[in-house]
């Protein structure tokens, strides 16, 4: 009797310190937890938001990237597809958040006409290795205080360098080779970032101008000038986290063209209004994280946008991340 009057007790006395003692920290912890990881929505290649709120990580991902008409370059007609793989990290230091990343792709094209010339039909198809466009960033994000609301605000910069290396010689139809090279970019993106979170829900709006910088195209052995692109790029994303390591994320993405293209030979690089979509899925493993991403096109000038810069468009990638 007096043992079972005392663990009674015993057990009595346990329920309020669990509740006053324990309880409180792991909430507050859940709260603090889900919007820092759920910061990032995953994107496919580009224009994909930039990394900043998974902290330090490493990741490889597999990407597969269409386009069912190449004649945003007048010079030729087709179609193509890419895989691309692609190894790269992000750090974390306090405020500052940086990224970089390096890609290997497999390049496949089919190509009707060149210069208003038919290909030979036997040697309308090809396919490349290539090092694609290293991508790096960095931001410096100002936080808020407090737990059950959060946001933070800050600069952020993103760079694409055109180390983009492919180049192709097919076969016209009077037997002479064509080889060209599709023109390279310089991708300069300086912008503002605004994330607001509470609970599980966050919100990112990323505003900014995208430069990008011509490099002259090897059009046949003939230099070609190539005109410089500018666009006022908008991310509008909202992304959900349970506590049990499942996300998504839903982002629109509008890249305006802000500035007048006067060669005649670039018309379809005129007013380029380019509208996308990305649906993202994560989940969380322990310290690793699982991505599955979709990138639609939802106007015409989304197939301009994908051709310019090696991005198609349509695309879907996987990525594995590990977070330390």
């Amino acid at each position: 009797m007096v043992l079972g009057i005392t663990s009674t007790t015993r057990a009595a006395d346990d329920v309020p310190e669990a509740d006053g003692a324990d309880d409180p920290p792991k909430m507050e912890k859940q709260i603090q937890f889900a919007p820092a990881r759920a910061f990032d929505p995953p994107g496919v290649d580009y224009p994909a938001a930039q990394a900043l709120g998974i902290g330090t990580s490493l990741y490889v991902d597999e990407t597969w990237e269409t386009t069912s008409d190449l004649s945003t370059f007048n010079w030729v007609t087709g179609h193509g597809d890419n895989f691309r793989t692609s190894i790269g990290g992000t750090l974390a230091m306090g405020d500052l958040h940086l990224a970089a990343e390096i890609p290997l792709q497999y390049t496949r094209l089919h190509i009707s006409t060149l210069q208003g010339s038919d290909t030979a039909v036997q040697d309308r198809d090809k396919a490349s290795w290539s090092l694609g466009d290293v991508v790096t960033g960095a931001s410096y994000l100002w936080s808020s205080p407090g737990d059950t609301f959060r946001w933070r605000i800050g600069p952020s910069l993103r760079a694409r360098l055109p180390t983009h290396t492919t180049e192709f010689t097919f076969t016209l139809a009077n037997g002479s080779p064509f080889t060209f090279g599709f023109p390279y970019y310089l991708h300069l993106a300086p912008g503002l970032v605004f994330l607001a979170s509470s609970g599980f829900l966050t919100v990112r709006i990323d505003q900014g101008v995208l430069a990008m910088l011509a490099k002259d195209a090897n059009i046949d052995g003939v230099r070609q000038p190539i005109p410089n692109l500018y666009f006022w790029e908008s991310h509008y994303a909202l992304i959900a986290q349970s506590t049990g390591g499942l996300g998504g994320s839903a982002e629109l993405v509008s890249c305006i063209q802000i500035n007048r293209v006067d060669d005649g030979g670039y018309t379809t690089l005129h007013n380029v209004k380019a509208l996308m979509v990305e649906v993202a899925a994560t989940m969380d493993f322990g310290t690793y994280r699982a991505s599955l991403v979709g990138r639609f096109g939802l106007t015409h000038g989304a197939q301009d946008f994908g051709v310019i810069t090696f991005s198609g468009t349509r695309a879907v990638m996987g990525r594995l991340s590990y977070v330390f």
